[in-house]
């Protein structure tokens, strides 16, 4: 996510502006407009989840650079077996480390709606300024998974059995970005992976990949959007049978 704060700072735990908080002769009712779409857009980020949160069924997006302090995300994630809700936050002390984790809901097509959670660590490798970067990653999810059985009495295949599944991806990304000035700008990234997938009685790596696309739209809010694509596992396991795909909202906390 590459938004940066250089508007606002943390205030009694509200988000303090001055582009209307220090305005002097702002109409009341104005102003109460400006406080009732940020509490909704804050309320909306959080209860969602972190793309950079590692969760089944949503795409592994990891850029190469960093915003320090903590962020909010809004994103909607999925594939063939479903989708992804959530609530999540990553934080970075600064340019060198990322650590980013939520619980969410996964919507698990022919099995209901279960509890999801992941969690991630990013190490940025290349320059704080610089145009090109790589980094490397780890992480671990779990959550619930449909996969496809034979029914002993018909044989028709059903795919409303779930199982539990554990996934751990490790991998690196290489990311190219560009500044458009006053906190807008984007950024492009690759990311091979190795993941390490656990569930329905049997363990198994894949190798997959993703691409996704980051961009600051003002000097807070960001945009992420993405793909995975790459090995699956058989419809009798769960774990990735399909592209994943992510589309997410950021907000980035404190001051820059």
């Amino acid at each position: 996510m590459i938004a940066r704060i250089r508007m606002g700072f943390r205030m009694g735990g509200m988000i303090y502006d001055y582009g209307f908080d220090e305005r002097q002769g702002l109409p009341r009712r104005d102003r109460h407009f400006l406080w009732a779409i940020r509490l909704l857009g804050v309320g909306l980020l959080l209860v969602a989840s972190v793309l950079r949160a590692q969760m089944p069924n949503a795409p592994v997006l990891q850029d190469v650079w960093t915003t320090p302090g903590a962020v909010l995300a809004l994103n909607l994630a999925g594939g063939s077996q479903g989708s992804v809700y959530g609530a999540a936050a990553s934080f970075s002390p600064g340019t060198r480390l990322e650590l980013s984790g939520g619980v969410g809901l996964q919507a698990v097509t022919g099995a209901g709606s279960r509890l999801a959670y992941g969690f991630r660590g990013a190490l940025p490798l290349g320059g704080a300024t610089s145009a090109m970067g790589f980094g490397l990653f780890a992480g671990v999810g779990g959550g619930v998974a449909p996969r496809s059985h034979s029914s002993t009495v018909s044989g028709v295949p059903d795919t409303t059995a779930s199982a539990s599944v554990m996934e751990v991806p490790v991998g690196g990304s290489v990311g190219w970005r560009h500044d458009l000035g006053n906190g807008h700008g984007f950024s492009l990234y690759g990311s091979p992976l190795y993941m390490f997938v656990s569930g329905g009685g049997k363990s198994s790596g894949l190798f997959r990949a993703a691409v996704g696309a980051d961009a600051g739209i003002t000097p807070v809010l960001g945009a992420t959007v993405g793909v995975e694509f790459g090995q699956t596992r058989t419809a009798t396991l769960p774990g990735p049978r399909s592209t994943l795909w992510g589309l997410g909202v950021s907000y980035a906390l404190g001051r820059r």
